[in-house]
């Protein structure tokens, strides 16, 4: 067994937790003590649990003895959780000394449990060996991304694009926050990997590719003659791109799209080879020096002065699925930003303060013959995602990315609450930083429970919810990725809106339909609280060496405050007092053991329903022990 530093990692943590609140082990086999002796577990470990009336030494049984221990507490988010900065350790029953061994792998880790869990059985089963796969993948790419400094001098003296960018940067230092594998991007090497994140601020060249029009599916905003070229090519690349295309005879028939440089080294030979023979797709010489990637790997900003950036597909698996993107995916987004801006013309407060990300220009290579759900299709498109303009070409307007706010920066030492702070001169008390955590969660569930009661919910989790910050005030919040809008279609037609009517796989499980607000409300329960307000509790509260429980009767009030304020019908308001405040236990989505039963096979990233504790109440100050594992 390799010997492994005493440091707990970022990932350890993370999948740590993730394995106790999805109760991945069998309850029926860990056993916890409130009062362990030197007898029964290592001596870090006792003294540990003794600390806290809170704590508990948690064990669990594995092979030849052997068992692995930890202290535990109760959770605000989840029932039970590590004691921070504790150790997990490797001890066997039988040693007659102290002697264990610090776990700080989680592939290691991981290849333990599953061994325990079939020991007749000489190697982890197909999906257990995906996701440590994934696990061994995100540990030396988090790796590589903590040890890169992010440039976070003089934020707010930034233009917006500029401001936003960095922001995008360290947004992607974690990427999605609770999850052990999301910072995996499989199929990047080391190289492509710290050429292509965002955190390490690198130049992208990108290719383009000339498609025939009659293979072109196209976005509800494209106008005839459209191309991408005009959104996102400065004049002087366009005009290179014309001789080009008029050079080989293309200008006339064919539409040239933005590829990303890692697509068309590995995806496409592969995908579309038969395209490219049949010259239905062609590869240009033409170049895009310009752009730079943002907390999405296939999100792509510029870094010349423009509102307009591009979203491209690229075959790499992260969170547990390919990332591509189909032209149904962009139907469907289409669907939902007319939606969203029929919903925006009902209440004059999402008219003013939220703002929609413009994805309507987008092009799609769709051969004759081919259907909305066929594979290689969904390796060749380009969509041009444009910001709205009264944000970006604000000089006073900050876009900030709510996941910026639930991301750590790994030096420590600096949170944008800092800058706020700066900016409106004042220190960081608890009262402050608290009325700033006010500030972000008020006009976040206002504007999310506005469309809540319309019957909508988008996908606000931190990398799709993007607030407006101007001049020390959160103005607004602008929406992107409208392809997964949640709706009920009861309470839409109750209020005046139709179903979109959403292109699904016949046959195929959505989770874009909910049959009444009480099943959307786990989109809000779930995404926006459990994932993105969460973060942002545990990295404020860390960061500033405060009390988690401040900052989440924070939250709280602000909830509440909106619930009672909004003008919500009595059956909307009962719906979220019931489900947010009054239900003893919430849902959440479960990654770890969907992942291990999809064990790689196609689909967005797979996810489970589990139960757990209501945030909003307070834990008790004791562990709670069944009785059937009280020792």
């Amino acid at each position: 067994m390799p010997t492994d530093t005493p440091t707990q990692s970022p990932l350890m943590t993370t999948l740590i937790d993730a394995l106790l609140a999805e109760d991945f082990f069998d309850v029926e086999t860990v056993s916890m003590d409130t009062a362990p002796s030197a007898r029964t577990a290592p001596a870090t470990l006792v003294t540990l649990a003794h600390r806290d009336a809170s704590h508990a030494l948690w064990s669990l049984p594995l092979t030849n003895g052997q068992r692995l221990a930890m202290v535990v507490r109760p959770g605000r988010a989840q029932r039970l959780e590590r004691v921070p900065n504790s150790p997990v350790q490797l001890f066997d029953d039988n040693a007659v000394n102290d002697s264990c061994l610090t776990m700080t792998s989680p592939e290691t880790l991981m290849r333990l449990l599953a061994h325990a869990a079939h020991p007749d059985t000489a190697e982890p089963s197909k999906g257990e060996q995906v996701f440590i796969e994934a696990l061994a993948t995100s540990d030396w790419q988090l790796a590589r991304s903590r040890a890169h400094r992010i440039d976070t001098r003089s934020l707010l003296e930034r233009s917006p694009l500029a401001f936003f960018t960095t922001m995008e940067q360290w947004a992607s230092l974690s990427d999605r926050p609770y999850h052990p594998t999301a910072k995996a991007k499989e199929g990047l090497d080391e190289r492509e990997y710290m050429a292509y994140m965002a955190e390490f601020d690198q130049t992208i060249e990108l290719r383009w590719v000339a498609v025939a029009k009659h293979a072109l599916a196209t976005g509800d905003a494209v106008d005839p003659g459209d191309c991408p070229s005009a959104f996102v090519m400065a004049p002087g690349e366009r005009n290179q791109l014309e001789r080009e295309l008029h050079a080989k005879g293309l200008a006339e028939d064919y539409i040239a799209l933005p590829v990303h440089p890692w697509q068309l080294e590995h995806a496409l030979p592969r995908w579309l080879s038969e395209a490219f023979r049949a010259e239905h797709c062609v590869v240009l010489d033409v170049r895009s020096p310009t752009w730079k990637a943002s907390s999405s790997l296939r999100s792509l900003l510029p870094s010349r002065t423009s509102r307009h950036s591009l979203k491209l597909p690229m075959a790499v698996h992260s969170l547990g699925a390919s990332r591509y993107l189909p032209a149904v995916k962009m139907i469907n987004g289409d669907l939902s930003a007319a939606l969203l801006g029929r919903a925006k013309t009902l209440d004059a407060r999402l008219g003013e303060a939220l703002h929609l990300c413009d994805e309507g220009r987008w092009w799609a290579y769709l051969p004759e013959g081919a259907s909305l759900f066929d594979d290689a299709p969904r390796h060749l498109s380009a969509m041009v995602r444009s910001y709205p303009a009264s944000v970006m070409n604000d000089p006073a307007s900050r876009p900030l990315p709510m996941a910026t706010l639930g991301t750590a920066l790994p030096e420590g030492g600096r949170h944008f609450f800092d800058d706020w702070l700066a900016y409106l001169g004042e220190r960081a008390t608890l009262a402050n930083v608290t009325r700033l955590m006010r500030a972000v969660c008020d006009p976040f569930f206002e504007l999310t429970l506005r469309l809540f009661r319309l019957g909508m919910l988008p996908e606000v989790h931190g990398q799709n919810a993007v607030l407006v910050w101007r001049q020390g005030v959160i103005t607004g919040m602008v929406l992107r990725d409208h392809d997964s809008l949640r709706i009920a279609v009861s309470q839409l037609e109750q209020v005046g809106l139709k179903d979109p009517e959403y292109r699904i796989k016949p046959g195929h499980a959505n989770t874009l339909y909910h049959e009444d607000l009480d099943a959307l409300l786990f989109w809000l329960q779930t995404l926006a609280i459990q994932v993105n307000v969460r973060a942002i509790v545990d990295v404020t509260a860390s960061h500033f060496d405060i009390p988690p429980t401040a900052l989440w009767q924070t939250v709280h009030d602000s909830l509440r405050h909106q619930i009672e304020t909004l003008p919500l019908a009595d059956d909307v308001r009962t719906c979220l007092t019931e489900g947010l405040f009054e239900a003893a236990e919430w849902p959440f989505k479960q990654l770890i053991t969907p992942i291990i039963a999809r064990a790689g096979g196609p689909g967005s990233m797979p996810f489970g329903t589990g139960r757990t504790v209501n945030p909003l109440h307070a834990p008790s100050h004791a562990v709670h022990i069944p009785h059937a594992i009280h020792e």
